[in-house]
């Protein structure tokens, strides 16, 4: 397995998402972010422990003092509950080498937030539709089919694992078609004698 550390815009994505969703506040945003980025960062040495601060697998230029600096900033655009699954699994995956992962406070918080996002989808699908990835520009490669072992087509965001800057949303967003009621079920509004 390998495991990276994950961007600020990775973390500002997730916390964005839990605070519009009430699951925190602002003011608890900074030091949540610091929680998860120090669990994230003590996987990563735990992973790979010839690593120092400086050359683990993250961000270009991050140290590992940088865990102790983050500030929330609001992550832009309309918060899309496909793309904070991937976001947190995403996190969960690069986090969850280390022994201390499974009883860690950044783990129960991920998995709450990854819950609250999965119980949106429904809904999000219903009023924007999916995700179609042949929308995509020529090298764009955001979103992706994912065919498993029985042939069930899933579409997964790759922009979500990685969260690779600060347009995800508005990417994922572009992307979605929304659905149109089938002929014959179009609502008829009374006539006004």
């Amino acid at each position: 397995m390998s495991a990276w550390i994950v961007s600020r815009d990775h973390l500002d994505l997730l916390i964005t998402a839990a605070v519009a969703w009430s699951l925190t506040t602002t003011g608890d945003a900074d030091d949540i972010g610091r929680t998860l980025w120090r669990e994230n960062l003590a996987s990563v040495a735990y992973r790979y422990p010839a690593d120092r601060d400086g050359t683990r697998p993250a961000p270009h230029g991050f140290r590992d003092r940088d865990v102790d600096t983050y500030r929330f900033r609001p992550y832009p655009g309309r918060i899309d509950p496909e793309v904070v699954t991937a976001a947190a699994a995403s996190l969960e995956y690069q986090s969850c080498e280390h022994p201390g992962w499974p009883d860690s406070t950044a783990c129960r918080w991920v998995h709450e937030l990854h819950a609250a996002a999965t119980v949106r989808i429904p809904a999000y699908l219903a009023q924007y539709g999916p995700v179609d990835p042949n929308r995509q520009g020529r090298n764009e490669n955001g979103w992706y089919v994912l065919i498993d072992q029985h042939g069930n087509r899933q579409i997964r965001s790759a922009d979500g694992w990685s969260v690779p800057d600060r347009d995800v949303f508005t990417r994922a967003a572009a992307l979605r078609v929304a659905q149109q009621p089938p002929l014959g079920d179009c609502p008829v509004s009374p006539r006004a004698n």
